[in-house]
């Protein structure tokens, strides 16, 4: 009416990106009572959410979505191992289960060889030069691969 615009046919959002899949399963656990998985999802979403806050309008894709949710796992895993050190098994408890459900919904991790195989043929194209060979691997990834493996191992072969 009067020329107003349907804002998500505009943006033209994808169905099947991953923050509406945390949706969904936001909605089935809260269905099923299990007020604990919704608390994470909703975390996940609101997280995914700020990040393209920071982005020009359209540009999150899934790749970004999958780094938020990568970026979230290592902070569990860090406060994890402070709580441990610290003798805090309830907070350790918490954040084992936070770091099974964050995992669900992360890619598979490529193996080391096959990521040691990318890096060799980054290099071939790109010589010594170390971002652009990150680059070249991060995009064959499809951000599958946490960055700082494939640092250590781009490192390795460059020096090597």
């Amino acid at each position: 009416m009067f020329g107003e615009i349907n804002v998500a046919e505009k943006q033209k959002i994808p169905e099947d990106t991953m923050r509406n899949k945390l949706k969904q399963d936001s909605f089935d656990a809260l269905k099923n009572r299990d007020n604990k998985r919704v608390d994470v999802l909703r975390f996940l979403i609101s997280l995914i959410d700020k990040k393209e806050l920071q982005l020009p309008p359209g540009d999150m894709t899934e790749v970004e979505e999958i780094g938020v949710l990568r970026k979230e796992l290592k902070n569990k895993e860090e406060s994890r191992e402070m709580f441990l050190k610290a003798g805090r098994q309830d907070l350790v408890d918490q954040l084992d289960y936070e770091i099974v459900v964050v995992k669900e919904y992360l890619p598979a991790e490529i193996s080391e060889e096959k990521i040691t195989e990318i890096v060799v043929q980054a290099i071939a194209n790109n010589g010594n030069n170390f971002g652009l060979i990150m680059k070249e691997v991060m995009t064959k990834t499809g951000g599958s691969v946490d960055g700082g493996v494939i640092s250590k191992i781009v490192k390795e072969k460059i020096n090597g």
